[in-house]
């Protein structure tokens, strides 16, 4: 059996089911609490891994041979919040090494560090200090940036209907327009048609329903310029296993 990929994942928002995790830094994270950026983060990376086998429902009992770890912390008594810490070069530095350059030259807790944000006007800055830490670090962090939000990954019709067990067919199409313009506010009206609400857990289960061809279908939302990017990270990874 192949060793598990080991990953982290910093998004901006909250990174689980609505609870605050309690796990230690770098320990694994069981699949009924991870959120919907990690769960995309596996589904992207599957595919990667697998000569192009899509990620499937089932793995959710079984093993996709991606283990995700919970975020290092700060070392500070104040947490600042995440898209703080996303958009300083400095606060950023000292998680990415956490995880990728230990110090004393250990052997690193990730095999993979993973950086998401919303393609938001905020978003310049984090490009800027992942840019930086990258470099600063030789690390090769990726940055995922669902446009114009992570709901324009997870807002289509079929999943809302398995996720919520509602009939085929009971849910609209989602407008591609309004999904563009503002997502989150789309999957509100969409919802809203028959009393359902968002929430963190209810956004994990959307990203476990999606179907492949659904993530691929708008070509603007950035999934797949993500998968392109992971595919890189990837790639530098294994170049790095060969050093001697």
């Amino acid at each position: 059996m192949k060793t598990p990929l080991r990953v982290t994942v910093l998004g901006e928002g909250k990174d689980e089911r609505g609870k605050n995790r309690t796990q230690p830094p770098f320990t694994p994270v069981p699949h009924e609490q991870q959120g919907a950026m990690e769960i995309l983060v596996r589904r992207a990376l599957y595919p990667l891994m697998n000569g192009g086998q899509p990620w499937d429902r089932r793995f959710i009992k079984q093993s996709d041979g991606i283990r995700i770890l919970q975020p290092p912390a700060l070392p500070f008594s104040r947490q600042p919040a995440m898209v703080e810490i996303l958009a300083d070069s400095n606060k950023l530095g000292v998680l990415v090494s956490a995880a990728l350059k230990p110090a004393r030259g250990g052997p690193a807790p990730v095999d993979l560090l993973v950086a998401t944000h919303d393609a938001d006007t905020g978003a310049s800055a984090v490009i800027r200090a992942v840019l930086v830490v990258n470099t600063s670090l030789g690390t090769h962090v990726p940055l995922l940036q669902p446009a114009p939000e992570i709901q324009s990954w997870l807002t289509r019709k079929r999943a809302i209907e398995l996720a919520y067990g509602r009939e085929h067919c009971s849910v609209p199409e989602p407008d591609e327009d309004a999904l563009r313009r503002d997502a989150k506010a789309e999957l509100q009206r969409l919802l809203h048609s028959f009393g359902g609400s968002i929430n963190a857990k209810m956004q994990a289960s959307l990203a476990e329903c999606i179907s492949a061809e659904d993530l691929d279908r708008y070509d603007w939302t950035g999934w797949k310029q993500a998968s392109e990017d992971l595919k890189v990270a990837l790639s530098a990874l294994a170049l790095k296993s060969m050093e001697p």
